[in-house]
């Protein structure tokens, strides 16, 4: 508390010493046709012209502000690719506008604004980051490929999915609203930058997004067909990924249709499982051979009805079948007497998950600029969990089955008001949420596990900019009614956020951001009901958990010298209350829970840098230490991740790659190995609508994964070594129809997050 109470000191005082200047300079930059030029460079130079007084950019309307600037005579210098730089006298002794019309460049136009490089165009905020795409990313087919040369990104081409740099997933939105299953069709060429939000407000940390991505995307007013599909696959081991979207539309109503579907269905294993407690050892080795598929449907519309009013809708259907078999041996040592017994192992899991959802928004705007909007989401999930195992041999065999049949049934409902006020942007809403889950477990003890919950939640966002410095403060507040099986509970989460910007120059700046995020227990750690294959375990979850907290400190300076971006930062994570495994020996087997037990500290510190090969492509790295304490068990961890990538091209060939150092992870008791990923493609464009691509996924060694518990009373120890996937060669295609160009509307199309949940995975 007396951080929060201290922050806000901060804020305040800062939004003081603002205030306390009084000489303003406001602008907005346009074109000859008075449309909006954003991400324009805006100088403010001393009246001998060679001397900076203070830089910033336009934002996605054109606009810039100055202000704390010292009364005289200044030189305001706007430019942009493709236009004529503008210099203007400016006579500053009280508060101005002004407008800042370019003039096309005839001269630049064409051949060097095609081949002109904005990409170490970055704009910072209290919210997050604003990038511009290379020219030669904005001539990609795929957006996916466009988007990796985004240096606080990491995109996996494979499986299409966007990550922040730190691996979490964040909220992706086009035009500052939602959107999925529609991000294939949008043209690289269409997008006009990219905003990072590293630190999301209190409205979406409801959902449990802590970052969120805005692709800002071109406007026009003429009918439009977009069309894009591609795969890029390994035949022969049946791995890889197909999509295909299709948008059309006018500049009051659109209609699109999306599907992708990611398969790994001969996926081939050698694996180990060591159990000990204190009586047993038991030491598993077996061959496992596994399918894998995830295939999503999504359709919606949306209808611009007149300047005021807009509505929109989407439907989502996600499907994931998995299947997996394993077939080895399994020796039980009797720890006191030293007996060995050799069993033959068998164990089949059929796991099949269907997902499906309905989103309805309307938003109504007011003459005053102000908003309001209303977004109901119903979400319905099934998932049939079944696991067959059997251990055998000349004298004896006995068999674990297990049945689940888990239902999900979500509705929320979220007003919101946008509005300004006193210089700051405003906005409050309300999401009504309720969840119920059941789970069923059949077989010869059958059973019913029922799961409700209610939740009322409030928040409030507030940004404003005075000159050099940003705001972005939230907060949000929910009260959750809970109920499991019997047990009621009640708790209330705050949710505040905080984020300061300072920008020295158009090339330098420094931002500081603080969360605090309540995580609540999901279905599966409050299932009752024991889900473990272990012959010498029973693991369940506890109903009667309460959410965990996590608090986020993250500072970081940007500078985009040259050719170089270069982004050092350092953060801070607390945990209090996390959820972690406990357990006790029973005498013939262990049985293990969980609790709210874990208290961590975690520093990271460390630097992300980008250089930009003019007129060839890219180069990036990110490297980060980390030293993890859990002050309880007075354990310590240090260790490094890090990151390369890369885009080269050269006429009509491209060439992009990454590789990831090995990727460690630790909880209370746990400790994780993943090896290195890393992917290569080589792409050719065979012409304006196609091109071929050829690559290799996990090069130089097969995957393996590594795991190891240690409890008291407890040890386990997990070796996953995949025998296929290695040095993977990947083939493809991708057409994209381009007809005409987006019409001039704002566009909403929404998702649903929620895959549903199961009980029994590999």
């Amino acid at each position: 508390m007396r951080q929060i109470v201290g922050i806000c000191m901060f804020l305040f005082l800062l939004s003081v010493g603002a205030n306390a200047q009084t000489a303003m300079l406001n602008g907005k930059v346009t074109d000859s046709q008075k449309e909006p030029i954003a991400y324009a460079s805006v100088a403010l130079m001393e009246e001998d012209g060679n001397t900076l007084a203070a830089g910033t950019i336009s934002d996605s309307e054109g606009q810039f502000s100055f202000d704390q600037q010292p009364t005289g005579r200044y030189v305001l210098s706007v430019s942009f690719v493709g236009y004529k730089t503008l210099k203007l006298p400016v006579d500053l002794q009280k508060d101005m506008t002004l407008d800042c019309v370019l003039a096309d460049d005839a001269i630049q136009i064409g051949e060097v604004t095609v081949e002109a490089n904005r990409s170490n165009t970055v704009k910072r905020t209290a919210q997050g980051q604003t990038f511009m795409l290379s020219a030669a990313s904005m001539k990609k087919k795929d957006i996916i490929q466009a988007l990796q040369e985004i240096p606080a990104l990491t995109i996996d081409p494979d499986t299409r999915k966007i990550f922040m740099s730190n691996g979490s997933q964040p909220l992706v939105l086009i035009n500052g609203v939602r959107r999925e299953g529609g991000l294939s069709a949008i043209s690289p060429e269409d997008i006009i930058s990219v905003d990072v939000v590293q630190t999301a407000s209190a409205e979406f940390m409801r959902e449990g997004y802590t970052s969120v991505v805005n692709i800002k995307v071109k406007k026009s007013d003429r009918k439009y067909t977009l069309v894009n599909a591609g795969i890029n696959t390994h035949p022969a081991i049946r791995f890889g990924i197909a999509d295909a979207s299709l948008e059309t539309g006018n500049s009051r109503s659109s209609f699109y249709l999306s599907a992708q579907s990611f398969a790994f269905l001969n996926n081939k294993s050698d694996m180990t499982e060591n159990t000990m407690t204190a009586g047993s050892l038991r030491e598993l080795t077996y061959k496992r051979n596994s399918h894998y598929d995830d295939t999503y449907v999504a359709l919606g519309g949306d209808r611009l009805w007149n300047d005021r009013q807009y509505s929109s809708f989407s439907m989502t259907f996600d499907y994931i079948p998995q299947w997996s078999e394993a077939e080895g041996k399994d020796r039980i040592t009797d720890r006191s007497t030293g007996e060995v017994t050799d069993y033959r192992h068998w164990r089949e899991l059929n796991d099949k998950s269907y997902t499906g959802s309905l989103n309805l928004y309307h938003k109504y705007r007011f003459e005053n600029a102000s908003a309001i909007d209303f977004l109901l989401q119903l979400s319905l999930s099934k998932n049939t969990n079944r696991a067959d195992q059997w251990e055998e041999n000349e004298y004896s065999s006995y068999g674990l089955f297990y049945d689940f049949h888990n239902s999900r049934t979500g509705i929320s409902f979220t007003p919101s008001y946008q509005f300004a006020l006193a210089g700051f942007q405003f906005k409050m809403g309300l999401n009504t949420y309720f969840l119920s889950n059941r789970i069923k477990q059949r077989g010869e003890s059958p059973s019913a596990f029922s799961h409700r919950e209610w939740d009322e939640y409030l928040y409030l966002n507030v940004n404003r900019e005075w000159g050099r410095f940003s705001l972005a403060a939230s907060l949000g507040i929910d009260a959750v009614y809970r109920k499991v099986e019997e047990h009621k509970d009640n708790y209330y989460n705050l949710r505040p956020v905080i984020g300061v910007g300072y920008h020295f120059n158009a090339r330098h700046s420094l931002a500081f951001q603080f969360n605090m995020q309540s995580v609540s227990p999901g279905i599966v750690q409050l299932n009752p009901y024991n889900t473990s294959s272990d012959t010498l375990t029973v693991s369940s979850g506890n109903p009667y958990l309460k959410p965990y907290h996590v608090s986020k400190y993250r500072l970081s300076y940007t500078m985009t010298e040259g050719a170089f971006y270069i982004e050092p930062s350092l953060e801070y994570r607390r945990i209090d209350d996390a959820i972690v495994s406990a357990g006790e020996d029973k005498g013939g087997y262990y049985e293990k829970s969980l609790a709210n037990q874990g208290k961590s500290t975690l520093f990271s510190g460390g630097v992300n840098v980008r250089y930009t090969i003019k007129r060839i492509g890219y180069v990036g790295i990110r490297f980060m230490y980390h030293h993890l304490e859990y002050p309880d068990i007075r354990q310590k961890n240090d260790y490094f991740s890090g990151y390369a990538y890369g885009g080269l091209d050269y006429g009509k060939a491209g060439l992009t790659f990454s590789y990831g150092l090995p990727d460690y992870s630790y909880d209370m008791y746990m400790r994780t190995y993943s090896s290195p990923e890393s992917n290569l493609t080589l792409t050719y464009n065979v012409s304006d609508s196609w091109n071929i691509m050829a690559g290799m996924r996990f090069i130089g060694w097969e995957k393996h994964i590594e795991r190891h518990t240690e409890m008291p009373g407890y040890s386990y120890y997990y070796d996953n070594r995949f025998t296929n996937r290695g040095n993977i060669f990947m083939i493809g295609a991708r057409y994209k129809l381009r007809k005409h160009s987006k019409a001039d509307r704002e566009q909403k199309k929404l998702q649903n997050t929620e895959k549903g949940f199961r009980l029994i995975s590999e």
